[in-house]
């Protein structure tokens, strides 16, 4: 009978002590309900020692946890730290401050603490967090309770908030000897080191950036790579370069103490603009692409190449304007704390948890599953288009010079194709490790592993777009033109000749099979710069 009572004890204790919450934030529940509230489970626990069922109610109330009883006030004096009466009546309410929205707007006067917070009193019990200890703020670092019940935090030495819940803080009104009344809070301070790898990933972000600006310098360099593909590619490519450029001064900066709140809001909103500016030029790539192959270019609505890019620009920048402007509005709007708004100053620099997912990585989701699209599309098409040549090639040997021409024509438009596929297949890369990471922040040697990718974008994309015999031979090309190399003729006789073979192209479409119209349609010495043999 002793072992069975001792058993249940055991088990009671065990019980309580993985309860939901503590005693203190609890209430005494009849048929799971209080105040016409039912608990369900993960929200009560059973009482063995008053053999009672309690619901946590601070997962159905805006709790505030207060240092003493009313009344009473806590005296934060050397060597006392201990709960005293109050020197004047309602000397708390007198002190508490309340803020609304990510301004920090004090809402004293309009806003009622006692009608909206379920006030709980006593400190609280910082041995159920791990590695935690009870630490007191330092005048410096005074608090701010907001309407969530949730204590921020600002920290001296960073532009970085800490943010703590009702069963990790308590806020009362302090006094001691050398000051006077004012409120102030203790935490449960978890001691462990801050851990960020903002040295190596700057660096190597820095690293990738100047291959980024070399790959964009031999583009604008070479006469024959500035047509609306290239012009495409280097506003993509520049807008990455704005963006990991600001984003390791940013790094660096918070490494060095040296950044304000203000510099880290304009460096957030300038690496926002430009990390959405350079996914939404990829997906200007990937639809160009498509359209090519699609044959529409025939029409001729879209008018000159100046006048197609300046479209996509429109598209490419206007559309990442918009969702910075609305990012801007909401962190600077009066909109009660929620869930779902940026929090860029009470977070620290740049976009962090739900924000990041919602405003960043949301927006590049729906390019990236947009670029698939248009992928997959122009993958059929090539497969279908492939076909079709061979047929054709098979049954008209009097067009084999014709269909050679646009064999070549196709081969140009497929290896720019696989250009992009390698392209998105890099950044989708590199964005995947950057999601991945931000559930994992303390996998240091994931960190490692992302860090040291960060250097490959940059490099790949060098290797991808210059490091080929044909911009090899552009380059030498270019660099003889420049010296006033005489044997420059020969090349423009070629070019000329090129080009002939173009026009006299249109004149023998008239000749070929509907079947084989698209391959007319397409104004390659428009589009694709001229091969070089």
């Amino acid at each position: 009978m002793w072992a069975l009572l001792t058993l249940f004890a055991v088990i009671g204790r065990i019980v309580t002590q993985s309860a939901p919450c503590d005693l203190v934030s609890s209430v005494e529940l009849k048929n799971r309900t209080y105040n016409g509230v039912r608990y369900k489970e993960g929200e009560f626990f059973y009482d063995n020692v008053t053999n009672t069922e309690r619901g946590c109610i601070c997962m159905k109330e805006i709790c505030v946890r207060k240092c003493c009883d009313r009344g009473f006030v806590y005296n934060d004096t050397e060597n006392v730290y201990e709960c005293q009466p109050e020197s004047q009546p309602n000397e708390f309410n007198r002190h508490l401050e309340v803020y609304q929205g990510s301004s920090y707007l004090a809402s004293r006067g309009a806003f009622e603490p006692t009608k909206h917070f379920r006030f709980i009193y006593g400190k609280m019990d910082c041995d159920r967090i791990p590695n935690s200890v009870i630490v007191g703020l330092k005048a410096r670092n005074l608090p701010r309770l907001f309407t969530d019940g949730k204590l921020y935090v600002k920290i001296e030495t960073s532009v970085k908030v800490l943010i703590y819940e009702a069963d990790k803080y308590c806020i009362d009104t302090f006094v001691s000897d050398t000051e006077g009344p004012h409120l102030n809070a203790l935490i449960c301070f978890v001691a462990t080191p801050e851990r960020n790898n903002y040295t190596m990933s700057s660096s190597c972000m820095l690293i990738s950036c100047f291959f980024i600006l070399l790959t964009v310098a031999v583009y604008a360099w070479l006469p024959e790579l500035r047509n609306l593909h290239g012009m495409v590619l280097m506003a993509y490519l520049l807008c990455f370069f704005v963006g990991f450029l600001f984003l390791a001064t940013m790094q660096i900066l918070i490494l060095k103490l040296q950044i304000t709140e203000e510099i880290c809001i304009v460096l957030t909103f300038i690496v926002y603009f430009s990390l959405l500016a350079a996914f939404f030029w990829l997906n200007v790539m990937c639809y160009d692409i498509w359209w090519t192959f699609s044959g529409k270019r025939a029409h001729g609505r879209s008018g000159t190449q100046n006048k197609r890019f300046l479209c996509y620009a429109i598209y490419a920048f206007g559309v990442p304007t918009i969702l910075t402007i609305n990012l801007a509005a909401l962190e600077f709007s009066n909109i009660p704390l929620h869930p779902l708004l940026p929090k860029l100053r009470l977070q620290g620099c740049f976009l962090y948890g739900n924000s990041k997912l919602l405003y960043l990585y949301g927006p590049i989701v729906i390019l990236c599953v947009a670029n698939l699209i248009f992928f997959t599309l122009t993958a059929f098409k090539i497969a279908k288009i492939k076909r079709e040549t061979k047929m054709l090639r098979d049954k008209e040997s009097s067009t084999h010079d014709q269909d050679r021409k646009d064999t070549q024509s196709l081969k140009l438009k497929c290896s720019r194709f696989t250009l992009y596929v390698k392209l998105f297949t890099v950044m989708g890369i590199n964005w995947i490790l950057e999601v991945v990471s931000s559930f994992y922040p303390e996998a240091d040697w994931y960190w490692q592993f992302s860090d040291a990718y960060n250097v490959l974008v940059g490099l790949i994309i060098f290797i991808i777009f210059v490091c080929k015999k044909k911009t090899w031979r552009m380059i030498k090309k270019r660099y003889r033109q420049l010296r006033g190399d005489t044997s420059k003729s020969g090349t423009q006789t070629t070019v000329s000749s090129t080009r002939t073979h173009s026009t006299s192209r249109d004149d023998m479409q008239m000749h070929s099979i509907k079947n084989k119209e698209w391959l007319g349609r397409s104004p390659s010495s428009e589009y694709l710069p001229v091969e070089q043999h």
